[in-house]
């Protein structure tokens, strides 16, 4: 019978409570923010970690128990950065864009987002052993669905009332992978925009309200 792997320990040993030690602590995660696209998973260490943020190496095990449980913490704070632009742009979206428009912007928006994160994307994609384990990873599929059923519910008339909560993750998924494929790896033979358009007009046709439903409603 084959045994699972053992995961590393993925927490840290104590959370900050004062100014000076959440500077510590933060200090830590940001350095090893830094060094992951430089020096790849495997060859960022804790030493590396240490150095690049100033502190004693035994101040950085104050905290963690060892490089894996700052690597967590780097995809907590991956995690929340594009959650919070996608929140931002979405926002302004809905509020500014005419609606023929609206999910075209949307997809790019989606696009240039993890776009600005590919280094660290990349990481936790290919090279991460565990990133699976992570609870940044392991619930970002449903932050997300939460997060496109927020903006669907703020849409309106825009998209299609009888969209099951299945379908709303189809599409999340359709959207989400495509978009890490296209950045991580794109193909030859076509451009970024003309693939985010078509992907943008397939998912219109899906989540739109047509006149044939309407009728028939």
């Amino acid at each position: 019978m084959r045994t699972q792997a053992r995961l590393p320990d993925l927490r840290p040993r104590k959370l900050p409570v004062q100014h000076r030690s959440r500077a510590t602590f933060e200090a830590i995660v940001e350095s090893c923010s830094w060094l992951l696209p430089r020096l790849g998973y495997a060859g960022t260490t804790t030493n590396h970690i240490a150095a690049r943020a100033g502190v004693n190496i035994s101040s950085l095990y104050e905290y963690f128990p060892g490089k894996d449980a700052i690597v967590a913490q780097v995809a907590e704070r991956l995690q929340a950065r594009v959650l919070e632009r996608l929140a931002k742009g979405g926002s302004a979206i809905l509020a500014e864009a005419p609606e023929e428009d609206a999910l075209r912007r949307w997809i790019h928006l989606v696009y240039e987002t993890v776009l600005s994160e590919k280094e660290l994307v990349g990481i936790f994609t290919r090279q991460v052993p565990y990133a699976n384990e992570l609870a940044a990873v392991r619930h970002s599929s449903s932050r997300l669905l939460a997060f496109s059923q927020q903006l669907r519910r703020n849409a309106g008339g825009l998209v299609r009332r009888d969209l099951s909560q299945a379908g709303m993750q189809l599409i999340v998924n359709m959207v989400s992978s495509t978009i890490l494929q296209l950045i991580l790896d794109p193909p030859d033979g076509t451009t970024e925009r003309e693939i985010l358009d078509e992907l943008s007009g397939r998912v219109d046709a899906w989540m739109r309200p047509s006149l044939n439903r309407s009728a028939s409603a």
